[in-house]
């Protein structure tokens, strides 16, 4: 498996590890053979983190419900005094 990934010693950026890629398995550079990385940790570095997807859906429901609210305030002006 190839990964775009910059290698530290020579600067190449193709780098590749085992078909399988189990979260333990090197990430290595492809010219010079360095380690970079295991692929577990690619991946997390690189996936959505949980907090980050709980933040968007809560930052989406707030806008939800500032457009529904807002809907409602916006009736003509006695109603809103009554």
């Amino acid at each position: 498996m190839k990964y775009q990934i910059s290698c530290t010693r020579c600067g190449s950026q193709h780098a590749i590890a085992p078909d399988t890629a189990h979260d333990w398995d090197e990430i290595t550079c492809t010219d010079c053979g360095e380690f970079i990385d295991t692929c577990g940790h690619y991946a997390d570095t690189h996936g959505v983190s949980y907090p980050m997807h709980a933040l968007n859906l809560s930052r989406g429901l707030i806008l939800q419900m500032a457009r529904s609210s807002r809907a409602l305030n916006d009736g003509p002006a006695a109603l809103r005094s009554a």
